[in-house]
């Protein structure tokens, strides 16, 4: 062949012409095929648009088939769609229970299920192939969920788990780039294996290795969503300063704020492609936890969509019978349904408890067993490993080293929804008898519960290494969480009985005390600031509202009270935590303009309060004193002189103990992966 082309430019081998890239024309291989590992393919051809006319015919035939869609499904509604559904769990009072049971001689086995054949839907492939575009950058994203999961292992899936979604997508592209060479292609082939692959039923029984396992879900379009919802979910943990090392950087879907928003598109994209099909399987729970989890990141926990896609993980949960013990699976899967369980539960009573609706998850129904205090890498061990470090186990089931990355986590989750579930029954509740009995029943309960967990789970703040790590990071997290249940028990019975009791002040204090102590440490820890925003607006701005109300009503009394409270201490406090708003909550966040409010509020009530006639330093009394309070008298608009009339609206909703965080996520908190 000629060693140049007619207009004297050097020939591209055939891989770098199709792909319309350089190619610096060295032989017998090219230096970009040989760092693509694609020197099998590096061949110049003389004339490499000239073909013989029957291959070209087929090969024009197939690109078509593949890039042409198909309007059947939108035109003719009238036919039934595929399914590959099963009848799934099916309970005591279910229309097959009575065949099933053995002790009646009809006992026949369970209901069959012939799936459909489904046929691959073209316009589904292309949409599919889209989305699939974005696994060139699978380099990048293990970068991401390695530097994730060095900081937080997680109590669900944890490494092991995500390490094999990982892998298995990353062996899958790699054979479709192997078997397709032009590129164009590559995205639409990998689509249609992927929807083939929704005919393959999954089978599980006992002795099911984690191999079989795996194997079983690669290639499925809930593996591609858990990959996109975790990252999504990973750049949580990562502080801005990581991705300037990274060579995507400078992609605009590669911003730190732009990856949850792809992420979640993605997720939502491989939920319909499995909702269409009637799919109901482990991954698609996992799968529906992370999204629920980003989409209050990207849209907030008051939006409709977290509460609707909440809606479909109760069904699924239910579908895959993990209310009850599961039977008939190893022992890896048996226990990793259980996390799935307690964390389908906990999500439902967060989002529960932050609109204020009835759950939709029953505890009454469900058989919440507690997980095992085990590592995920232990989860998925060998027998022999893993009976080994049941051994170590106390008498409670709890873990003798002290760690929190392990499945600690997980059962204390599980501790808090139950009783988040009772105080959601009290709030729910329109009877107000024995109310302020009650209040106090589930508080001691609550205080009980806490003092029964190991030691290496309750939060010294006196301890030099306070928020040093995440262990003592989270340790905050699950603190706040204890005193914030008993918060939402005495703000029901301020708001039912329109007396302030004592306590809700003492808490406030405390919750306030514990969140400031953990942001002074984690300034200097940028990797400990992950959900920090939530943190200060869940807990933070309720407590504050609490003091800032109490302030102002002792300051507009002509005779003041006997203290309770070190009057300085406070003012202090909401100081501190004022200045904190402006510099935790970032622009680009939902909650900043809210943030922005609060701050300028609570300065107004200090200022207000500092320059009344009254404002007078009392030292500490020695026994705590409850008193009355007209809730009307808060918000009267003598209460709230001086303070701008804009200000107002978030102000009175953090007296009330709510704010409209409609973009602030709540369930990051449970860091499920």
């Amino acid at each position: 062949m000629p060693t140049t082309r007619r207009n004297g430019q050097l020939w591209s081998c055939e891989p770098c012409r199709k792909s319309k890239l350089r190619c610096d024309h060295t032989t017998p291989v090219c230096g970009r095929c040989v760092r693509r590992n694609k020197e099998h393919l590096c061949v110049y051809h003389p004339a490499p648009l000239t073909t013989n006319a029957s291959p070209r015919g087929k090969r024009r035939k197939q690109k078509i088939s593949l890039s042409v869609g198909s309007s059947n499904e939108t035109d003719d509604w009238s036919q039934k769609k595929a399914s590959v559904s099963t009848p799934g769990f099916l309970g005591q009072t279910s229309y097959f229970d009575v065949f099933a049971d053995g002790e009646n001689g009809l006992q026949i086995g369970g209901p069959s299920s012939s799936p459909d054949s489904v046929s691959v839907n073209l316009e589904r492939i292309q949409l599919g192939a889209r989305a699939l575009a974005l696994l060139k950058h699978l380099p990048t994203y293990r970068e991401i969920l390695t530097a994730r999961y060095k900081i937080w292992k997680g109590w669900t899936l944890g490494w092991p788990i995500t390490n094999i979604i990982l892998t298995s997508t990353e062996e899958m592209w790699a054979s479709i780039q192997d078997e397709e060479p032009d590129e164009a292609q590559q995205t639409l082939l990998m689509s249609r294996r992927l929807f083939e692959k929704h005919n393959e039923p999954i089978e599980i029984h006992s002795n099911t290795t984690l191999a079989e396992f795996a194997s079983a879900f690669a290639g499925r379009w809930e593996t591609i969503g858990l990959l996109f919802t975790s990252i999504g979910l990973s750049v949580e943990y990562l502080p801005n300063g990581h991705f300037m090392n990274m060579d995507e950087y400078h992609d605009k879907i590669y911003e730190p704020e732009k990856i949850p928003l792809v992420s979640t598109a993605i997720g939502d994209l491989c939920l319909q492609f499995c909702d269409s099909s009637g799919i109901v399987n482990d991954m698609q729970c996992w799968l529906l936890l992370h999204h629920i989890s980003l989409l209050t990141i990207v849209y907030g926990d008051g939006d409709y969509r977290p509460w609707r896609k909440l809606g479909d993980l109760a069904t699924t949960t239910f579908a895959l019978g993990l209310h009850q013990e599961s039977e008939n699976c190893p022992f890896f899967l048996r226990e990793m349904r259980k996390r799935s369980m307690v964390a389908s539960y906990a999500i439902d009573k967060a989002l529960a408890t932050f609109l204020g609706r009835p759950p939709l998850i029953s505890g009454r129904y469900c058989d919440l067993g507690m997980p095992l205090d085990l590592s995920c890498e232990q989860m998925v061990a060998e027998p022999a490993e893993r009976e080994a470090a049941i051994a170590r186990l106390d008498s409670a089931g709890w873990n003798q080293d002290g760690s929190l990355e392990r499945g600690a986590c997980g059962r204390v989750t599980l501790i808090g929804a139950i009783i988040r579930e009772k105080v959601l029954e009290l709030s729910l509740c329109p009877q107000t008898q024995d109310l302020r009995e009650r209040v106090e029943e589930l508080s001691q309960d609550i205080h009980k519960q806490y003092q029964e967990l190991p030691a290496f789970l309750r939060w010294d703040p006196n301890a030099q290494t306070a928020c040093s790590n995440w262990d003592d990071r989270l340790l905050v997290d699950l603190h706040l969480e204890y005193l914030y249940n008993d918060f939402l028990l005495y703000r029901i019975l301020m708001k039912r009985t329109n007396i302030q009791p004592e306590r809700i002040i003492s808490l406030s204090l405390e919750i306030m005390n514990a969140l400031l102590s953990m942001v002074d440490r984690t300034f200097e820890y940028p990797t400990m600031r992950a959900n920090i925003a939530w943190l200060v607006c869940h807990a933070g701005l309720p407590s504050a509202g609490v003091l800032s109300a109490d302030l102002l009503r002792q300051s507009r009394l002509r005779t003041p009270e006997a203290p309770t409270r070190s009057r300085s201490e406070v003012i202090q406090k909401l100081s501190i935590f004022a200045s904190h708003l402006g510099a935790l909550v970032r622009s680009e966040e939902g909650n900043y303009q809210i943030a922005q409010q609060g701050q300028r509020a609570i300065r107004c009530v200090l200022d207000q309060v500092l320059s009344a006639p009254n404002a007078l330093a009392f030292p500490p009394a020695a026994d705590p004193i409850g008193f009355d309070i007209d809730d009307s008298a808060l918000i009267s608009a003598d209460l709230l002189d001086g303070i701008d009339i804009d200000e107002r609206g978030p102000f009175l909703e953090w007296l009330d103990g709510t704010m409209d965080a409609q973009e602030q996520p709540w369930l990051t908190w449970m860091s499920l992966s």
